[in-house]
């Protein structure tokens, strides 16, 4: 591609000494000092971020895990660092508003003389403009501004998505314990049972068989509640690593887990068009489509032509009847020749204009059906949980009866302790279907917006 460079006007300004060494000097120390003030800090570039801070002293509820999570979560600090990133990109289009110029000099030991005996100065200064869009530079930094809330918005969803882990967590690490209690005292039930099984045997009333039996049970009891010790261990240990924490244990408040986690959020309350105002997902893609917007501006700004600017003394190598003075220069800058390149990026833009339209209108009918799949989630987990506490209360009366039975001596003490057994089953399948209801009400909760809105202020983040 070819440029073509039109010089409006020259004028000179004469003056009998116009810059000497200690002045040049002088200006580049100027220079260096306006360069330096004038860059970002990096430190200040990011929204707010807490210290890393340490654990409370006492038990950790649901709030204190949080707090500790969006201070010291390696799993939130890559997002956070994007904005920095990009608001480092805001400074740069910001910059890039005021026309970038270069200085350049020349100075010759040995001094040239001039036509008719003039002699010129030592030295040639100069400063030159590079070619200038003010209006390419404009929407450039405009479109920058909104990639960094861009930024800013995929950081909170990153976060909102984080607290919903840590609230499953929360959850799980409360169904475990309950369930851990449960499989314990199964495993006195089953020592219990052996125990009445050996004495049979020894009485001559009970067989080996039977002992066998109770012995397996026991060892399966212990398995199970051994499992459940280990799962818990490592559900703590993900805790401890997603919280960022170094100590070697972690005491927990998991106390009415489910208040904590889910606070006054209400799923028959929550509407969709809350959750739609709130959705990240459909925030970042309408700021997607006026950086697009932007886009279009920018491509077009480019087909009008660049201004240039320069001011320089005369080359003391060059041949001129004015060797002293300042010359000032305007000019404009156009491609002749770019094979219409300019203007099908316009259409080219539009076109991904339109593209970002669909893909809005494609995630609001995807929002739709994730709001109804997390509604139809709920209430299967609750119809669920509905059928598991009445079979835990079939089973629990089943097993008063049995010890009626066993206390008017109409059943054996094994008898009793199976109905026992049975009871506790039902009682851990009710906690887990407990523990699925609530996460499918945490799911909606995040979904809509309800969650990350409780403990992000997502104002605090912006300029």
């Amino acid at each position: 591609m070819t440029g073509i460079s039109v010089v409006h006007r020259k004028t000179a300004i004469s003056t009998p000494s116009l810059i000497s060494l200690p002045l040049f000097g002088l200006i580049l120390l100027v220079l260096g000092v306006v360069a330096l003030a004038g860059a970002p800090s990096p430190a200040g570039a990011a929204g707010p971020r807490p210290e890393q801070v340490n654990p409370p002293d006492g038990p950790l509820n649901f709030d204190a895990c949080v707090y500790l999570a969006l201070s010291n979560s390696p799993y939130l600090k890559k997002s956070s660092l994007e904005i920095e990133i990009r608001k480092l990109d805001e400074s740069d289009s910001r910059y890039g508003m005021i026309p970038p110029l270069t200085f350049r000099t020349y100075y010759y030991v040995n001094q040239p003389k001039g036509p008719s005996g003039i002699t010129p100065q030592p030295y040639s200064l100069s400063f030159s403009m590079d070619p200038y869009n003010p209006l390419g530079s404009y929407f450039t930094l405009q479109a920058q501004k909104k990639v960094t809330q861009i930024a800013i918005l995929k950081h909170l969803k990153v976060i909102a998505a984080g607290l919903r882990n840590l609230g499953n967590m929360f959850l799980d690490l409360e169904a475990l314990k309950t369930l851990l209690a449960y499989q314990t005292e199964m495993v006195n039930l089953a020592r219990e049972n052996l125990v009445f099984a050996e004495n049979r045997l020894s009485i001559g009333t009970g067989t080996s068989v039977e002992v066998k039996m109770a012995t397996r049970e026991l060892e399966l009891a212990r398995g199970e509640e051994e499992h459940l010790r280990l799962q818990q261990e490592r559900e703590l240990k993900h805790l401890k690593t997603y919280l960022g924490l170094k100590t070697e244990s972690i005491n927990l408040d998991l106390r009415d887990a489910r208040r904590q986690v889910l606070g006054n959020f209400n799923p028959a309350t929550a509407t969709y068009e809350q959750a739609k105002e709130r959705s990240y997902d459909l925030k970042i893609l309408q700021l997607q489509l006026e950086v697009q917007g932007y886009q279009v501006l920018l491509a077009k700004a480019k087909v009008f032509p660049d201004v240039l600017f320069n001011t320089q003394t005369p080359d003391p190598l060059s041949l001129t009847n004015n060797p002293r003075g300042m010359f000032v220069g305007f000019g404009l800058q156009l491609p002749v020749w770019d094979g219409f390149k300019r203007f099908r990026e316009v259409t080219r833009q539009k076109a991904m204009l339109k593209q970002v339209d669909a893909e809005i209108e494609t995630k609001k009918g995807d929002f739709v059906d994730l709001w109804e799949n997390g509604k139809g989630e709920i209430q299967e987990t609750e119809s669920d949980l509905k059928l598991a506490q009445i079979q835990e209360e079939l089973t629990q009366l089943k097993a008063r009866q049995v010890e009626v039975q066993y206390n008017s001596g109409n059943v054996l003490l094994s008898a009793y302790l199976e109905a026992r057994k049975g009871w506790l089953e039902a009682k851990k399948i009710t906690v887990k279907k407990t523990l699925l209801y609530h996460m499918a009400i945490l799911k909606q909760r995040q979904l809509s917006g309800d969650l990350s809105q409780t403990y992000v202020d997502q104002n605090s983040w912006q300029n």
